[in-house]
C-alpha cells in the first residue's frame, strides 16, 4: 500500500512551496496529505479500478494532485517535488527534521541570514545572530541547539517491540510505588501498532508528586522536557519520549478512550457524542444539558455512543466505527488460540538452539505442534541446507521426537525461490518434507510484473505450503518489494496456499492492510509464525497476533488455531 508513500511526498512538496513563500499551494497539499494518510483503501487499487475519477473522489484531493498520484503509481516518483528540490538549497530540507523550525521560520533564516543548512545554523545561533532578528531571541538559539542534537540522536519511530519493552520497564518500576493504584500504556503500544513514536503512559495515583519525581528519576531518563504536578515529559537513553500523566479516577475510562485511538477514530467518537446529546473528552463522557457525568468506564463510554466495544488494535478508522454501529466487529484471535508455530530456525542453519531447544521452548508455551524450517542451500549467507545436511537433519529430527514427549515436530524448509520462480529444493526431495514454506532472500528490485509471475509460478508448486513474509519488507530498512498482490491472492484462491503473518519484530509482514484484504476479499487462510532463531524469539508470536487482530482476523483465519489433526486435513502432506 502506497498511501504513505504519497502523503510524506505531499508533505514535502507543502514544505517546499512554503519555504518558497508561495502563498495558498501548501494548504492545499496537505489537506490532500492529511485525507490520503488516513485514507483506508488503497490508492493504486483505487487508481486501477476508477482512474483519476476515482482518485479525485479522495477529500481534498483535486485534478492536480490526482495527477502527481497517477504519475507515482506509474513511474514510482512525482516531478513537482523534483522540480522544488532543485529550486531550494538542500541543506533546508534537512532543517525540517529539526523540531520547532516549521518552514516558515526556515525561510526568514535563508532570506535574512542565508542559512543553507544545519551546520549553517548551529553557527549562527552559537554567534548570537539569530536571537537579534523578529520573532526569535536568546530562547530561541538555546531552543534551536537543543532541538538539532537531539534531532541528530533521535529515529522518528521506533519498532513496536522496542515500545513494549520501554514502556514495560518504565510501568513495572512506577508499579512498585504505593502511590501507585493502575497504570497503563496508551496510543500506538495499545493499538499495537507495528512502530512507535513517542510513550503515553496514564496513571492514578493518590500522590502524583511522587509519582512525578520517580518517573524523572528513573535511570534510563536522559533529559526531563517538562514537569508539573501531574504530569511530566522526558527523553529517555534510548531518544524516546515519554509523557506520564496522572488521570483522577472518575476520567480514567475516558482517558483511556481518549488516549488510545487514532486522531481520526476520535474525531467520529466525539462527533457521534454531540449527535447523541453528550460531550466527550479525555475527562469524560458529559451530558451536554446537565454537564453530569453519564458513563465511567471506556466500556460503558462506547455503549452510552451506541457502539460495541472496540479493540484497541481496530481504533483507526478504518471501518471499525460502522462495523461496532452494526453490531458486526469481528471476534478477533487471540494469543491463546495459537496452537503451534510452522516457521523457525536452529543451529542447522542459522538459528541459536537445537532442535531440542526450541521444541521443549515451545512445548512450555503450550504448543502441540512446531515446524522446524531452516534454510534451503542457496541462503548460503544463512548457512542453508545441501543434500547431504537434509538427510542429516532429519535424523536429527527423528531422535528429537523420540526425547521431547508431549509436542510434534514437523520436519519443514524455508524454501528459496529463485528469480525464475522455481524452488530451491527439486519436486522429489520437497515432496519429504512435512511442510514447505517458501520465501524471496534475494532479488528484491525485480520489476513488479517479474516478481508478481515470480511468486506466482513458486505458490502453483503443489508443494508449496505457505508464503513466508510475502511482501520482503524490513520496517524502516527496507521498502516492500513491488508485487500485485491482489493477482497473487487471486491465484491463492485456487492453490489453497497460505499467507503468512510473520513476527519478526522489524517484518510484522503481511501488513495489517493487506491481512484485511486477504481474508475480506478473498477469504483466504494465514499462519502466525514466528521466524524464531532462538528460543526467546518463539515469543515474538504476540507481535504477529496483534497484527492479525489490526487486520481483522479471527480464529477461523488462522490455520495454526487450529489441532494438528485438522491442520494435516489442510496441509496433506503431514506425516507425523
Amino acid at each position: 500500500m502506497i498511501n504513505q508513500e504519497i502523503a510524506d511526498i505531499l508533505y514535502r512538496i507543502a514544505d517546499l512551496l512554503e519555504i518558497k513563500e508561495v502563498e495558498w499551494e501548501p494548504r492545499a497539499y496537505r489537506r490532500a496529505a492529511q485525507a490520503i494518510e488516513s485514507y483506508s483503501q488503497d490508492l493504486e487499487e483505487i487508481y486501477k479500478e476508477s482512474g483519476l475519477k476515482g482518485l479525485m473522489e479522495i477529500p481534498g484531493v483535486g485534478k492536480s494532485i490526482a495527477s502527481h498520484i497517477e504519475e507515482y503509481i506509474k513511474t514510482g516518483k512525482i516531478q513537482k517535488l523534483k522540480e522544488l528540490q532543485s529550486q531550494i538549497p538542500k541543506g533546508l530540507t534537512q532543517m525540517l527534521e529539526v523540531m520547532g523550525l516549521g518552514p516558515k521560520r526556515i525561510s526568514i533564516l535563508y532570506k535574512k541570514l542565508k542559512i543553507k543548512n544545519v551546520n549553517d545554523l548551529i553557527k549562527s545561533a552559537k554567534q548570537h545572530k539569530i536571537s537579534k532578528l523578529e520573532g526569535f531571541g536568546l530562547k530561541s538559539e538555546e531552543n534551536i541547539l537543543e532541538a538539532v542534537y537531539y534531532s541528530r540522536q533521535a529515529s522518528k519511530r521506533f519498532l513496536l517491540s522496542t515500545g513494549l519493552q520501554t514502556a514495560d520497564s518504565i510501568i513495572s518500576q512506577l508499579s512498585k510505588l504505593k502511590e501507585v493504584k493502575k497504570i497503563e500504556s496508551m496510543g500506538s503500544t495499545r493499538r499495537m501498532q507495528e512502530t512507535v513514536g513517542d510513550l503515553d503512559i496514564l496513571v492514578i495515583t493518590s500522590n502524583p508528586k511522587i509519582v512525578m519525581d520517580t518517573f524523572t528519576k528513573l535511570p534510563e531518563v536522559n533529559k526531563i522536557i517538562s514537569k508539573g504536578p501531574t504530569r511530566a515529559t522526558v527523553i529517555l537513553q534510548n531518544r524516546m519520549q515519554v509523557d506520564l500523566r496522572a488521570i483522577p479516577e472518575e476520567s480514567y475510562g475516558a482517558a483511556v478512550q481518549y488516549f488510545t485511538g487514532s486522531k481520526q477514530h476520535n474525531i467520529i467518537t466525539r462527533k457521534i457524542a454531540i449527535k447523541k446529546g453528550f460531550k466527550l473528552s479525555e475527562y469524560g463522557l458529559f451530558s451536554k444539558s446537565s454537564n453530569k457525568r453519564v458513563a465511567s468506564s471506556e466500556k460503558e463510554i462506547y455503549q452510552k455512543l451506541g457502539l460495541q466495544w472496540i479493540p484497541p488494535e481496530l481504533r483507526t478508522a478504518s471501518g471499525e466505527i460502522e462495523a461496532a454501529q452494526n453490531n458486526k466487529l469481528p471476534n478477533l484471535v487471540k494469543l491463546r488460540d495459537i496452537q503451534g508455530d510452522l516457521h523457525m530456525h536452529t543451529t542447522w542453519s542459522d538459528g541459536a538452539d537445537s532442535i531440542i531447544n526450541m521444541a521443549n521452548a515451545a512445548k512450555k508455551l503450550g504448543y502441540s505442534y512446531i515446524a522446524i524450517t531452516d534454510h534451503s542451500k542457496t541462503t548460503a549467507i544463512a548457512n542453508g541446507l545441501d543434500d547431504k545436511k537434509l538427510k542429516q537433519q532429519y535424523l536429527d529430527i527423528k531422535k528429537a521426537r523420540s526425547k521431547v514427549k508431549g509436542i510434534k515436530i514437523l520436519w519443514g524448509t524455508e524454501c528459496d525461490i529463485l528469480s525464475n520462480g522455481k524452488l530451491d529444493y527439486p519436486d522429489d526431495i520437497l515432496k519429504k518434507f512435512d511442510l514447505v514454506v517458501a520465501a524471496i532472500h534475494s532479488g528484491f528490485k525485480m520489476p513488479k510484473e517479474k516478481m508478481t509471475e515470480r511468486i506466482i509460478k513458486a505458490i502453483k508448486n503443489e508443494n508449496v505450503d505457505i508464503m513466508d513474509h510475502p511482501t520482503g519488507r524490513l520496517i524502516d530498512r527496507r521498502p516492500a518489494y513491488r508485487v500485485d498482490l491482489d493477482k497473487v491472492f487471486k491465484i491463492t484462491q485456487e492453490t489453497k496456499t497460505a499467507f503468512e503473518v510473520n513476527c519478526s519484530p522489524n517484518r510484522l509482514d503481511l501488513n495489517d492492510i493487506n491481512i484485511k484484504k486477504a481474508i475480506q476479499k478473498y477469504n483466504l487462510k494465514l499462519t502466525i509464525d514466528s521466524d524464531a532463531h532462538s528460543t526467546s524469539n518463539l515469543n515474538f508470536m504476540n507481535l504477529g497476533v496483534a497484527q492479525a487482530r489490526r487486520g481483522w482476523a479471527e480464529k477461523k483465519d488462522i490455520l495454526n488455531t487450529l489441532p494438528l489433526s485438522q491442520l494435516k486435513k489442510y496441509f496433506k502432506k503431514i506425516k507425523i
